[in-house]
């Protein structure tokens, strides 16, 4: 193998960061070098997002700074901004290789190709199709030496939102079939790994494809039941009218399952989701996050927010902001809407003036703050697990992640890729502080 180094820079959901860490775990099992950055690589991988302007606009401003500060290098692009505009990405300076997600299993053999040989000029070559691969077709997906790993278990969408791409550059929804899941994550068990993430572009939906057909719950049950050394199962997101009964009663009920859940919002009036195509009400959305917490009274709640949809009054932007003020939501991912090429939205009258999306971003942000310390607060005093994830520089802790989705500042000295009993001390600017302490007694 070539002493050249690659390196993997992951754009967007944690179904595409699957897929990154696939490829580098592939990569990695061919002997390959990994450079910590794309700066000091010969072949980069970009794995791409399109679901906003700013999504594809990062990518661009990666590939230009790459060919201004390292012209040398190859840079392979995948992904869905590949899948959607594969040609213009292919005339990009550096840009060797275009590879769409419906190909994007021949990533790992053409960045091996381009580390072996590094030759290659003229115009990138193109790697696509209008049929979508399988689940199963891709790389075994890994996690690249982490302490936690992301599991696709579901690739594409068949929902119609009037905003979104994703149909178009994810094709429809396929689920990888329930054997070949219990089989990856154990692999993963064996490779050490402390928690897996299940992960899809439309989770929720697993499983309709399947003959027989199986619920994203049984899925769950199967995997726990089959793999009683899985410590931690953590989901990923889960629209609302999929966030089942069953789902909720199982987490409330299985200790290996994370206390934390992620229900997309988008917007809290009836007219905003009904322009976008969203098969909910706000009454449904309220619904549903209250069940979770009664059920689970620690739990991390999380939504998608989008501002700025084309039309949005002030009205109808204090039905979300009121909406959230009065949920038990801890976190947002709050987004500005994004008028993407071939959407219905993207030809909607009485667009947003991009000055007020920003305002009304910052509003929620703003209020989402607030509700987040508060949930953190909550906690002093009281006694968690963290599972320590890696070196922290800031003044010799560790970083760690609790069972609800809090990220905790440990003291130095506990061993990484362990879960760990804490005591929390206090909050510092995005997570917790803590010490540990002996269960019998008192802080160690």
């Amino acid at each position: 193998m070539s002493t050249r180094r690659f390196h993997v820079a992951n754009f967007g959901c944690r179904a595409s960061q699957s897929d990154g860490a696939a490829i580098e775990d592939a990569l990695l099992g061919e002997g390959a070098g990994r450079a910590a950055s794309p700066m000091d690589a010969d072949v980069v991988v970009i794995n791409s997002c399109t679901v906003t302007g700013e999504a594809d606009r990062d990518v661009d401003r990666l590939i230009r700074r790459m060919s201004r500060r390292r012209p040398g290098a190859r840079i392979i692009v995948t992904g869905c901004y590949a899948e959607r505009d594969p040609e213009g990405l292919a005339a990009m300076p550096g840009v060797r290789s275009v590879v769409g997600n419906s190909r994007k299993s021949r990533v790992p053999a053409l960045a091996l190709e381009a580390l072996n040989d590094p030759a290659g000029a003229g115009r990138a070559e193109v790697f696509c199709s209008d049929v979508f691969e399988s689940p199963a077709a891709a790389p075994t997906p890994g996690s690249a030496g982490r302490t936690r790993a992301v599991v696709k278990v579901q690739d594409g969408c068949d929902a119609r939102c009037s905003f979104c791409i994703i149909p178009a550059v994810r094709g429809p929804g396929r689920s990888l079939d329930p054997a070949a899941v219990v089989e990856r994550v154990a692999g993963l068990i064996e490779g050490g790994r402390r928690e897996v993430v299940f992960s899809g572009i439309h989770l929720g939906a697993y499983g309709r494809d399947l003959r027989p057909r199986t619920p994203l719950a049984a899925l769950i049950r199967r995997t726990l039941d089959a793999l009683p050394g899985l410590e931690r199962l953590r989901l990923s997101s889960i629209e609302p009218r999929e966030m089942s009964a069953e789902i909720v009663e199982l987490a409330a009920a299985e200790p290996r399952i994370a206390a934390h859940l992620h229900v997309p919002l988008q917007s809290g009036s009836a007219r905003v989701l009904r322009r976008m195509r969203r098969p909910y009400g706000p009454a449904d959305y309220r619904d549903v996050v209250r069940r979770i917490r009664a059920a689970i009274p620690d739990a991390a709640i999380g939504a998608d927010v989008m501002v700025g949809f084309p039309g949005e009054t002030d009205d109808e932007f204090l039905e979300t902001f009121r909406l959230i003020e009065a949920s038990p939501l801890t976190y947002l991912h709050v987004f500005p809407f994004s008028a993407r090429p071939g959407t219905p939205a993207a030809a909607m009258p009485d667009p947003v003036p991009r000055h007020v999306a920003r305002f009304r971003g910052h509003r929620l942000r703003r209020l989402i703050a607030e509700k987040n310390a508060a949930f953190r607060r909550s906690f002093v005093g009281r006694e968690l697990d963290v599972l320590v994830l890696d070196d922290d520089a800031r003044e010799g802790r560790r970083a760690g992640l609790t069972d609800n989705f809090i990220r905790a500042r440990a003291p130095e000295g506990l061993a990484v890729n362990r879960w760990h009993a804490v005591r929390v001390t206090g909050l510092d600017e995005a997570g917790i502080t803590v010490d540990t302490f002996d269960p019998a007694g008192g802080t160690a």
